[in-house]
């Protein structure tokens, strides 16, 4: 792709873009959300056309041009996108040939055939399926692989897998980076788009960076590292990345006690998930949960929030004893809680910027019965722009934002109830690493304005570099508690391992 430039109105999506990629390589593409990946790819795929945008692209040397997906597909262009698309109620073997169905001399489909077909492509490849399994039965990550498969069957010149780890396991995403290793073996060229680093790092032949809608840097492996990506990302330097913290007063009280805690296991009643611990919470604090997935992290924050049940011991905010037996209870006593799954339990996606940013609220716009409509909208608005939301325009639906954006919007909803404490779980989940450093800033803020921070994070650099203290836990336990320090790494790792 060559001197590509493309906008839309007044607005320039690429200006003056280029993407070479060897044969034969893995090609790492990334660029914080709005850098102008997707319109690219795109313009890549046949879906804006020839004619739409200025610049030439060439594959296998031969300048082509496209009029839709179609067109590309018959020019050896094949996309796999991040949302999962394949027909569960047909077998792996009629997914693969949709687009090529195996016939017979009278016409119709013939299954036997089919299946051999496929089975020998599957062989071939190395690829893990089985042709006759119906695809309803398949694990959201051998979904994946089967569009991979099936846009591999197309026998494609280029690649190009749309963030495809987003939604995986790291035991998965490393059989997700065999196959694609496997097929560079066999020659095949692959475009790899993502916001993970160490994913370009371990897997990529080179890289392209894009930032604003212009090419930063294009690298081979060689030439670059971790800290020369997130700078051409973001535009300025990884230090950057996490502000100070804020210098805590020794004197400080505790604004929130946690005493001989016993936290339930909800997935089996009774049960305890997490035994006795305590702490307390000193405002302008941020206090991390560290441990590995299953460590009781999560339930510990849904018990502090009344969505989990407490078995045993009491709480303190500010000196008096407080029951969180439920959600509304919670966030009246001043407890504020980010949930780590937006999709499913955070925002409503059919609906706006303002009636997400406003629903757990609602009551405090109402008199006599009716809704203050235009209290809402200024509310709303001033959280879009407190949080630098993106697009300011509160009548945006929420399915329409970047991952960075959804998740302010969520923490944004989350602080209208102006919390004593604020509860964050996973706050960075799936948003790239600009959007990182907004949220970073966010908790900082709330922080030195004398918010009293719980935050849980499985990327441990980010727990250690935000945090001023940070209780570990294993196996159902409080191993021990440890100082925030970014170069603590291997000293929280294994007292997560419950190695110490």
């Amino acid at each position: 792709m060559i001197k590509i430039y493309k906008n839309f109105g007044p607005v320039i999506a690429l200006d003056d873009v280029s993407l070479k990629v060897k044969v034969g390589s893995i090609h790492g593409l990334i660029g914080q959300n709005g850098a102008g990946k997707s319109t690219l790819m795109k313009i890549l795929s046949g879906i804006y056309a020839s004619g739409t945008f200025e610049g030439q692209i060439n594959v296998a040397g031969e300048s082509v041009k496209m009029s839709s997906p179609l067109d590309a597909q018959v020019r050896g262009i094949s996309i796999v996108p991040q949302e999962i698309t394949v027909a569960d109620t047909l077998t792996v073997a009629e997914n693969i040939l949709l687009s090529e169905l195996a016939m017979n001399r009278k016409g119709f489909y013939s299954k036997k055939n089919g299946l051999q077909k496929i089975r020998k492509f599957l062989e071939d490849n190395e690829i893990p399926l089985t042709a006759d399994q119906l695809v309803s039965e398949l694990s959201l990550h051998k979904k994946q692989i089967l569009m991979i498969a099936s846009a591999l069957y197309k026998n494609p010149k280029v690649l190009v897998l749309d963030e495809p780890t987003s939604s995986l396991t790291s035991d998965e995403i490393a059989n997700l980076f065999s196959i694609v290793r496997n097929l560079k073996k066999r020659g095949f060229t692959t475009v790899f788009i993502t916001h993970k680093l160490p994913e370009i790092l371990e897997l990529c032949d080179a890289v392209s960076i894009l930032r604003d809608g212009k090419t930063v840097r294009t690298s081979e492996r060689s030439e670059f590292d971790a800290n020369q990506l997130v700078s051409d990302m973001i535009g300025r330097k990884l230090g950057d990345l996490y502000p100070e913290k804020n210098v805590l007063s020794k004197d400080a009280k505790a604004i929130f006690s946690a005493r001989n805690l016993v936290v339930e296991n909800p997935r089996k009643p009774g049960e305890i998930m997490v035994s006795e611990f305590s702490f307390d919470l000193h405002a302008g604090e941020i206090l991390g949960l560290g441990g590995l997935v299953g460590s009781g992290r999560t339930e510990i924050l849904r018990a502090l929030y009344g969505d989990n049940r407490v078995l045993a011991g009491k709480l303190e905010l500010q000196g008096s004893e407080i029951t969180s037996k439920d959600i509304p209870s919670a966030i009246q006593s001043g407890i504020g809680y980010v949930t780590e799954d937006r999709k499913l339990e955070g925002l409503f996606f059919n609906l706006e910027i303002k009636s997400n940013s406003t629903a757990s609220i609602l009551d405090k716009f109402k008199k006599m019965g009716l809704l203050n409509k235009q209290k809402e909208k200024e509310v709303a608005a001033e959280i879009t722009e407190s949080l630098a939301v993106k697009p300011q325009d509160i009548y945006e639906m929420i399915r329409n934002l970047s991952g960075g954006n959804q998740q302010k919007v969520l923490i944004g909803k989350g602080l209208l109830a102006k919390p004593i404490v604020f509860m964050l779980d996973e706050p960075t989940k799936g948003v790239d690493i600009a959007s990182k450093a907004e949220i970073y800033r966010i908790i900082s803020d709330l922080a030195k304005q004398g918010v009293g921070i719980i935050l849980v994070s499985s990327e441990f650099p980010e727990l250690l570099a935000l945090s001023h203290r940070i209780l570990v836990f294993s196996g159902g336990a409080m191993r021990g508690e440890m100082t925030g320090d970014i170069n603590k790494e291997q000293e929280l790792m294994m007292m997560a391992i419950g190695q110490s």
